[in-house]
This record gives C-alpha cells, structure tokens and sequence, in this order.
C-alpha cells in the first residue's frame, strides 16, 4: 500500500475518534490487521473500503485522496495505481474511476452479489418445481398450482431487494397478482379482494422515496457496487 494512503487511513481514524482496537472491532477484524493497514504493510480488501467510507461519511475518493479536487484526484490517478490486499483482490484507480477487481481480474463487487442471487435463484426455482409437482400430484390442484410459477419472480425479486437494499427492486405487482389468483381461483373470491391491487401505487409511493433517500445518503455509488 502507497504510505501516503496508509497515513491517510490512520489521520482518519484518529480524526473519527477510533482506536485501533475499536476501529477492528467495527470491522469485524483484529486489531493487528488495522496496525498493518496504518504501517503500509497490507491493504484492505474491497468490503473494507466500503464499510471504511461508510463509517468516515465519505466517498472513496475522499477516503484515500483527502480534500483533493476531483481534478486533481484524476491527474493522480491518470495512471494507474493499485492496491492488493493479503488475498489478492485489488482496488484499482484510474483515470478517476475506481474499480474492485478479483485475483482472476473480475469484478470482485458483482462477483459476490451475483454468485449469491445467481444461487438463491436456483435454489428458488428447485423449491418452485418441488412445491408445483407436490401440490398438483398429492393434492390433485392442478388447476391452481401453476400459480407458483407466477409467485417465483416475486420471491426471486425479494431477495433482491434485500441484496441490494433496494426496496423498489421487489416486484410487488407480481405478488399481488398471484396472490390474487390464488384466492380467486381457490376460494372463489374475486370480489372484494381486487382492493389488493390499489395497493400497488402505494406501495411504489413508499418505497421510491425511502430508496432515493437511503441512495443520498450513500457516498458511493450503487452502481460502483452492482
């Protein structure tokens, strides 16, 4: 690690009122992983960063580059410079982007996000089919059933939003539609549950505005970590 970064990260901690200690433990770390970090003798991987800027109230950027302009930030990264942690994931700066990058040179941020919704997803359609023969064969619900098909992007959708933090990435109108289906088509109750639908708009009315205000309160960008 540049020792200019490492004394900017001990300046800040000091600056935060952290010890040493209490910075680890905020982390999930060891005390000694955090001394490396301030002697120049390691990096910290990608999730550390960004818990790091989160906790400082600040942008990458501004985490390793202090009150530079952004100007200035891109002069000095015009190229590039990098840092590798102890597992070899490295933080790469250049040309004033910031990039996560693996040992195998993927993108260490959408690596972890998509493996892990890329396997909730399986394991959501495996439960999906599992659950359709069960409830068509056992249950002679033939007619019914494929109401699940309906409802799987929706739970699919859920853990999502939960991933991501974003509560408009749910896809609430397929909930409803499929909960409405149900319903009708089990208990013959078409009427009065189309109300469900009305809470479609208000459930967007809620959720856009919670989201744009947790993205603000976010210096960095959602993007960066998608």
């Amino acid at each position: 690690m540049n020792i200019e970064i490492a004394n900017r990260l001990q300046k800040l901690r000091k600056e935060n009122g952290y010890s040493q200690e209490e910075l680890a433990d905020k982390l999930g770390i060891s005390r000694q992983a955090v001394s490396k970090w301030e002697r120049a003798e390691s990096s910290p991987d990608t999730d550390n960063l960004i818990i790091l800027a989160r906790l400082y109230n600040m942008s990458l950027d501004e985490l390793l580059y202090d009150t530079e302009s952004s100007d200035d930030i891109r002069q000095r990264t015009k190229d590039s410079i990098s840092l590798t942690d102890d597992e070899g994931q490295s933080v790469i700066f250049k040309d004033g982007s910031i990039e996560f990058k693996n040992p195998d040179g993927t993108n260490a941020c959408i690596d972890k996000r998509r493996i892990i919704l890329s396997i909730i997803d399986a394991i959501v359609f495996a439960m999906t089919l599992t659950a359709y023969f069960i409830w068509s064969v056992v249950f002679d619900a033939w007619y019914v059933s494929w109401v699940l098909w309906v409802l799987m992007p929706a739970i699919m959708s859920l853990f999502e939003a939960c991933i991501f933090k974003t509560i408009s990435k749910f896809l609430y109108p397929v909930f409803v539609t499929s909960i409405y289906c149900f319903i009708g088509m089990e208990f013959e109750l078409w009427h009065p549950y189309w109300f469900l639908f009305v809470t479609i708009p208000l459930f967007y009315a809620i959720a856009n505005p919670i989201d744009k205000f947790l993205f603000k309160t976010k210096k960095i960008e959602k993007e960066d970590i998608e």
